[in-house]
């Protein structure tokens, strides 16, 4: 590790090293199982959180300043972590022999991995998903002393054991499979295109197209959030990457500390369902419903187009109140410079060619992606790979696979108690009972239990929860199981810009140097469109791509009215005119009319919004009303 590194960590040469050296494993095992299979059982998901809890517990170990009671704590866990998933590694082969019998090393061996589990989940996911998992820890245990439909027998010590760290459907369940075939490997590809410059180029292109316009870096921030949210993983870590360049580009140009923050955090939160990689999450929500990862990001295309649509619209219509200019021609990246190097998105085309056209398997994908996106940096005369790159790339990658896997790791113990519990079906068939058989009142009802439970959850954790808990109810209802769960994927993913605990809004604020809470409102603001999206998509199936193509174009059509319209009722703004608040409530009608399927519905909100045209039109031509000042493309920026 380089001596700057070092000297931020505080770490010694030798475990600079040492961290370096199991990065280099870590990576290198998953390519290896990427390219010629994974190993069956529990191995190759026991190797992979033993790595993680490894590379985590010795950057702790790391850490600038830690005392030396914390760094022996550190050390503890680490080989704890290693003891645990280890132990369940070796025993994988004779578990079916024993048919479901717990002996006292389990238990041991099992409470020490749970153990290790929570503590590095309190220090790198955060507090809330520890008292998350507590709970539903508890709520296992003392099921006896819960009255009426929340009661249950109440779960042992050995059973407990089973549940979470022998079967499947605790630990070694679906979250942490995902994590170690699938979700690593696409850290991995973030991490190289971040340190090979292919990241860069794209934040160039963004600029190169939008800068120009009228609030041109916020248009910027907004599209380069798309591209970098959809790999990261994590809002906050989008804001953070992004927002350092776009935050004080935008308040340069004459936007407000608190509205630079707050479009930042609404833009790299939607990167989350932004397809092709969404995250990661999208392959989990595959394996949920046993189908083809394209055909979740095939559903998922047009609702995240529209909600970059809406945040589009809605910081142009700030930029136009303002009066605020575009970026100078001068200091844009030159377009003739980024048509040379085109072939810098080649990695990411391969990526959606692969997956969608040839079906070549997803851990696959993800190793030649990588592997294309190195050969591409190694032939491009302006990409330097020095030995310090390649060792940023390696920990890089280890650094952003931890906090998912830990999550991962927790949600498996939720989940385990859920299964021993029956609470999953408990709490659905008793939504169900509340909606009294009305869709509309079980999608709220769904909404409000997403936004609580995903408040300061990781993406993949919220979403792994949620699913179990709640995507049931939808699909007894009759609801499509692919909007089902994009549903609650949607709204455990707008929580990030949802007050009070509005984590990405919180991080744009600390960028921004202003108000974190006026920050989380706009935000919350920004995002609306994310909160009625899900919706359109569960009364229209269209704008999943479930139907003829016309259909879906008509759909398209009327949805990209729609989300103008409520940008416009949040803004205040229609066409080129400011509107009063009854005039927003007329509006929210015809965007409302938009949204919900059918031709008489779209042809009343579109003649609402022709009617709003005329009438401002001919109240300018008689002097009785002033147009929005709109600000011309000018080479020279608002200050």
């Amino acid at each position: 590790m380089d001596e700057t590194l070092e000297k931020k960590s505080g770490g010694t040469r030798t475990l600079n090293a040492l961290f370096l050296i199991i990065s280099i494993c870590f990576v290198m095992f998953h390519m290896y199982t990427a390219l010629f299979g994974a190993f069956p059982g529990v191995i190759q998901k026991g190797i992979h959180l033993g790595f993680v809890l490894a590379l985590f517990f010795l950057g702790e170990m790391m850490v600038k300043d830690a005392s030396l009671p914390r760094k022996l704590f550190s050390l503890v866990m680490l080989v704890g972590g290693i003891l645990g998933a280890g132990y369940f590694v070796v025993i994988d082969d004779n578990m079916q022999d024993r048919l479901g019998l717990i002996i006292t090393p389990d238990i041991v061996f099992g409470l020490i991995l749970i153990a290790v589990i929570f503590v590095a989940a309190q220090r790198c996911v955060g507090n809330a998903m520890v008292i998350v998992t507590l709970v539903f820890i508890a709520y296992g245990f003392l099921g006896p002393i819960f009255p009426g439909f929340l009661g249950h027998q109440g779960l042992s010590l050995k059973r407990f054991i089973n549940l979470v760290c022998v079967t499947s459907d605790g630990i070694w369940g679906t979250p942490i499979y995902a994590s170690a075939l699938y979700i690593v490997l696409f850290v991995i590809l973030g991490a190289v295109l971040q340190e090979t410059g292919v990241g860069d180029y794209l934040t160039d292109l963004a600029t190169s197209a939008f800068g120009k316009y009228r609030g041109g870096p916020a248009k910027v921030a907004v599209v380069a959030s798309g591209f970098f949210g959809s790999i990261s993983g994590s809002p906050v870590a989008n804001v953070i990457g992004t927002g350092t360049f776009t935050i004080p580009l935008m308040k340069k140009n004459g936007f407000a500390p608190e509205y630079a923050g707050a479009v930042e955090a609404a833009a790299s939160t939607g990167g989350q369902i932004m397809p092709p990689i969404m995250g990661a999450t999208a392959f989990i929500i595959a394996e949920m419903l046993g189908v083809p990862y394209f055909e979740i990001v095939t559903a998922a295309v047009i609702p995240a187009i529209l909600y970059y649509v809406a945040l589009m619209v809605a910081v142009d219509m700030e930029a136009m109140k303002k009066g605020l200019r575009g970026v100078p021609v001068s200091d844009l990246p030159k377009i003739k410079d980024l048509v040379k190097r085109i072939y810098l998105i080649a990695p990411l085309v391969f990526l959606v060619i692969a997956l969608g056209v040839f079906q070549i398997p997803i851990a696959r994908t993800g190793f030649w992606t990588i592997i294309i996106t190195i050969v591409i940096a190694l032939v491009d005369s302006k990409v330097k790979l020095t030995k310090e790159r390649w060792k940023a790339m390696f920990i890089s990658a280890a650094k952003g696979v931890i906090p998912v896997a830990v999550a991962c790791a927790m949600a498996g113990i939720i989940s385990g108690v859920i299964v021993g519990s029956g609470i999953g079906f408990k709490l659905s068939s008793s939504l169900i009972d509340l909606a009294n058989g009305h869709m509309i009142i079980l999608l709220v009802l769904t909404m409000v239990v997403c936004l609580i439970m995903g408040m300061g959850v990781p993406t993949t954790a919220a979403y792994l929860v949620l699913a179990i808990l709640v995507a049931p109810a939808l699909t007894q209802m009759g609801l499509n199981p692919k909007a089902a769960h994009l549903f609650i994927f949607y709204f455990g993913i707008i929580s990030a810009v949802t007050p009070p605990v509005a984590l990405a809004a919180y991080a744009g604020a600390g960028l921004a140097k202003c108000s974190p809470t006026k920050t989380g409102y706009i935000a919350f603001k920004l995002a609306i469109s994310g909160f009625v999206l899900p919706y359109m998509f569960v009364y229209n199936n269209e704008l999943l791509m479930m139907g003829t193509w016309y259909n879906v174009l008509l759909a398209i059509c009327s949805s990209v009215i729609g989300v103008y319209c409520l940008s416009g009722v949040v803004e205040g703004v229609v066409f080129k005119w400011a509107i009063p608040i009854w005039e927003r409530a007329i509006l929210l009608a015809a965007a409302l009319m938009l949204i919900k399927p059918g031709i008489v519905t779209d042809l009343m909100g579109i003649g609402i919004l022709v009617l709003m045209y005329l009438w401002h039109t001919a109240r300018t031509k008689a002097g009785k009303e002033i147009p929005i000042n709109k600000a011309p493309v000018s080479s020279t920026p608002n200050v």
